[in-house]
C-alpha cells in the first residue's frame, strides 16, 4: 500500500531527522545508517503509516513518536530512558538541589515503581517508606508498567496538596496506603555534627553542584570545634548524583592517584586522578557508612577511599549501579538519558550490578533484628541492567561480622566505637588505611 498522505510523510521525516542528530551527538562524527538500518525506518514509517490512518481512535502524532522512542529504548538497561520536555525540566531541578514533591529516589523494578531510598527529612521519610517498597498506585492510579520519568511526573504535583500511596512491603498480597502532603523539597547536601566531643560525623545525601565546597565549609566547623580526631562519613541511602563532585570529595583526602577511570565498548575513555595534594589533613581515621541505597557516585568515593587504604567502609553491600550516563538534549527540549560507559575503582574493580562490599558488615540493627530483616532493591535486580563485565569481578575477602549491641541509629554507633578503639590498634601514626585487627 503506497503511502500518500503528505502529514505521513513529515512524520517520517522528523523521525529521520531525529535519528540523525542524535548518532551525531553520541558519535561525535558524521551518521550513517546501514543498509539493514534503512530498510528498518522503512518498516517504521510503514507501520506509523497504518496506526495513524487505520487506528480505531484518533492519535496523537507526538505520542507515538515518544512511546516509539521508549519502545526502542527498552531494551536497553534500565538507565537509559527518554525524558519528554517536563520530564528534562524535572531532571535539573533533581541537580539544582530544590523541588516539589514527598522527597523520594525510586526506579522502575519488574514493571513495578520501587523506593530506593527516602530522603533525609522529607515527607516520604517521615511517613516511613523504605527501600524496597513497590508504590502500587498513587492517587489511586496504577504505576504499573510506568517509566521512570513517568512515575516522577505522577508523584509531583502543586506545594500543599496531598498524595496518597499504595504500597507493598514484605507480603505480596497485603498493601496500604500512606498519605504525604508535597512539599519544596529543598535538599542541602551536607549536614555535620559532633560525637563524643572528639569525633565528627558528616552527613553527604546527595552528590549536587557545591556538594565538594560544603563538605570543606563542614570540616573546618568540625576542625574548629577540635573535633577530628576521626571522622564518619556517612553516605547511606545516597543516590548518587554529579560525578565531577564526587572525584573533588575524594580529592579532597588524598594526595595522588587515580579516582576512577570510565571505560565505553572495552576502551577506557576517562581517567579522573588526585591533583596531586590533598586539602584535608590525611591524618585521622575515616570510616565510611554505606548500605543498599547508596548507589552511583557514591559508590565511587567508597571504592576509591578504599583503594587508597584512606577509610574503611562499613555497613552493607551498596546498591551496585556502575554506569556512567550522558544527558543529550533536543531541539524540543527533551532529552535522551543514555548509559555509555562503566565506571571503575582505582583498583579496577567494576561496581556494576554486585556494588561495594564493606571492609566490616553491620546490618542496620543488631543481628538478633537484623536477621529477620529483607534487604532493598539494588542494581542487579533491574531488568535489563548491565551484567558484571567478568575480567573485573571483584575478589575482595568477605568482610568481618560486627556483633556489638548498640542504639537506634546501630551503624553510626559501631562507626564511633571502632574510631575510639583505633588508638588502640593503630601501629604507629598510620591513619585507619586498611580493615581493623580482626
Amino acid at each position: 500500500m503506497r503511502i500518500r498522505c503528505y502529514k505521513n510523510f513529515r512524520m517520517t521525516r522528523k523521525l529521520l531527522y531525529f535519528i540523525v542528530a542524535l548518532g551525531l551527538l553520541v558519535s561525535q562524527r558524521a551518521f550513517a545508517l546501514s543498509e539493514s538500518g534503512f530498510k528498518n525506518l522503512h518498516i517504521f514509517s510503514k507501520i506509523l503509516s497504518q496506526v495513524e490512518k487505520n487506528y480505531v481512535e484518533n492519535v496523537n502524532d507526538t505520542e507515538l513518536v515518544q512511546n516509539s522512542i521508549r519502545g526502542m529504548l527498552s531494551g536497553l538497561d534500565p538507565h537509559t530512558v527518554y525524558m519528554p520536555p517536563q520530564s528534562y525540566k524535572e531532571l535539573r531541578t533533581d541537580t539544582a538541589g530544590k523541588f516539589g514533591g514527598v522527597g523520594v529516589e525510586v526506579w522502575v523494578r519488574g514493571g513495578m515503581l520501587t523506593v530506593v531510598a527516602p530522603i533525609e527529612g522529607s515527607p516520604a521519610d517521615r511517613a516511613g517508606l523504605k527501600s524496597g517498597d513497590k508504590i502500587i498506585r498513587i492517587d489511586g492510579k496504577s504505576t504499573r508498567d510506568l517509566d521512570l520519568s513517568q512515575s516522577i511526573l505522577q508523584m509531583r504535583g502543586n506545594v500543599g496538596s496531598k498524595m496518597t500511596m499504595t504500597i507493598q512491603r514484605d507480603d505480596p498480597k497485603k498493601t496500604f496506603d500512606v498519605t504525604m502532603t508535597r512539599e519544596v523539597i529543598k535538599v542541602p547536601s551536607i549536614r555535620s555534627e559532633v560525637l563524643d566531643k572528639e569525633y565528627g560525623y558528616v552527613k553527604i545525601r546527595s552528590f549536587q553542584e557545591r556538594t565538594a565546597k560544603d563538605l570543606k565549609k563542614e570540616l573546618d566547623k568540625l576542625r574548629k570545634k577540635n573535633a577530628l580526631k576521626g571522622l564518619i562519613i556517612d553516605m547511606r541511602d545516597n543516590p548518587g548524583g554529579l560525578l565531577d563532585q564526587a572525584v573533588e570529595v575524594v580529592d579532597i583526602f588524598i594526595n595522588k592517584g587515580v579516582i576512577v577511570t570510565t571505560e565505553s565498548r572495552g576502551k577506557e575513555i576517562d581517567r579522573r586522578e588526585a591533583h596531586g595534594v590533598a586539602t584535608e589533613d590525611i591524618s585521622y581515621p575515616i570510616i565510611i557508612l554505606v548500605n543498599g541505597g547508596t548507589a552511583s557516585a557514591s559508590e565511587i568515593v567508597a571504592g576509591a577511599m578504599q583503594d587508597h587504604q584512606r577509610a574503611v567502609a562499613l555497613g552493607t553491600q551498596t546498591f551496585g549501579k556502575g554506569s556512567v550516563q550522558t544527558v543529550i538534549e533536543m531541539d524540543d527540549g527533551s532529552a535522551l538519558k543514555l548509559t555509555i560507559a562503566l565506571y571503575f575503582t582505582p583498583k579496577g574493580r567494576s561496581i556494576q550490578a554486585q556494588g561495594i562490599m564493606p571492609d566490616i558488615i553491620v546490618e542496620d540493627q543488631p543481628p538478633e533484628i537484623a536477621k529477620d530483616e529483607k534487604r532493598g532493591i539494588r542494581e542487579r535486580d533491574l531488568p535489563g541492567h548491565l551484567e558484571v563485565p567478568p575480567e573485573r569481578i571483584d575478589t575482595r575477602e568477605g568482610a568481618k561480622l560486627v556483633t556489638k549491641t548498640g542504639k537506634l541509629d546501630y551503624q553510626k554507633k559501631v562507626a564511633l566505637d571502632y574510631l575510639k578503639s583505633w588508638e588502640i590498634f593503630k601501629a604507629g601514626t598510620a591513619p585507619l588505611s586498611r580493615p581493623l585487627p580482626k
